[in-house]
């Protein structure tokens, strides 16, 4: 990967606030070590072209193919809805850059007609917030079931550095802009439809009705009561058959 072809944003990412690495077990456990030795700071992209022990939320294994996926890490202060702000910006950069139109799947997954094509995990080191963000580019095989890339969905290879540095664009964009939620309510799968959410205490079903300031999803039960569930209170979210 040419990281001197990824372009900087106007005031939070800048290009000298970028790093490259051939290789690493994590660009997440990267962001924080920089953060713990006081020189991560807002602004920072942390970019790896293989990584060995990606993960996602739960300590999941994240897959990622030498010169195939985009696998990064940044650093921004932390403010509200960031996972769903940094779903959005894929979303859009997927449409922009390759014609997709995908959906963010709550909490923290960029999904095309179910498939996973982006993970995300927003993890809290001294108060910023330390982002990853791994997406399926240019893989030939799905690097896991039930999951797919832009070159599987398209037929075409794309520019990992040009689709980098459209979502640092689109994410500086979204990090500011308020009133966000209509946007990444238009975007959300499973919206009004009848879904299963399960926890550590068992299985909740109903109608997704809603997604609140907080990432809660919001869902309207078999008896009719309003129950909301936390990210980090739901392992899974299915759509069930209505």
């Amino acid at each position: 990967m040419d990281v001197d072809s990824v372009i900087g944003t106007k005031w939070l990412f800048k290009s000298e606030n970028f790093l490259f690495y051939d290789h690493l077990l994590s660009t997440q456990d990267r962001a924080k070590e920089l953060i713990k030795n006081r020189v991560g700071k807002p602004g920072y992209v942390i970019i790896s072209d293989e990584q060995y022990r990606g993960r996602g939320r739960f300590g999941r294994l994240w897959i990622s193919e030498k010169g195939k996926s985009l696998t990064f890490t940044f650093i921004v202060e932390k403010i509200p809805l960031l996972s769903m702000r940094t779903a959005l910006s894929v979303v859009e950069t997927l449409k922009e850059e390759c014609g997709l139109h995908t959906e963010i799947k709550w909490p923290n997954d960029v999904v095309i007609d179910g498939k996973k094509i982006c993970g995300i995990l927003v993890e809290i080191e001294k108060n910023l917030a330390i982002i990853g963000v791994g997406i399926n580019i240019n893989e030939t095989v799905p690097p896991l079931e039930n999951a797919t890339s832009v070159r599987i969905e398209t037929m075409m290879s794309f520019s990992r550095e040009s689709i980098l540095s459209s979502f640092l664009s689109i994410f500086e964009h979204n990090f500011k802009k308020e009133n966000i939620m209509e946007s990444i309510r238009e975007h959300l799968s499973f919206l009004d439809r009848y879904v299963e959410i399960k926890t550590k205490n068992g299985s909740v079903s109903g109608e997704f009705i809603n997604l609140g300031d907080n990432e809660e999803i919001i869902i309207r039960t078999d008896s009719g009561s309003i129950v909301s569930f936390l990210p980090g209170e739901a392992k899974r979210v299915d759509r069930l058959v209505e």
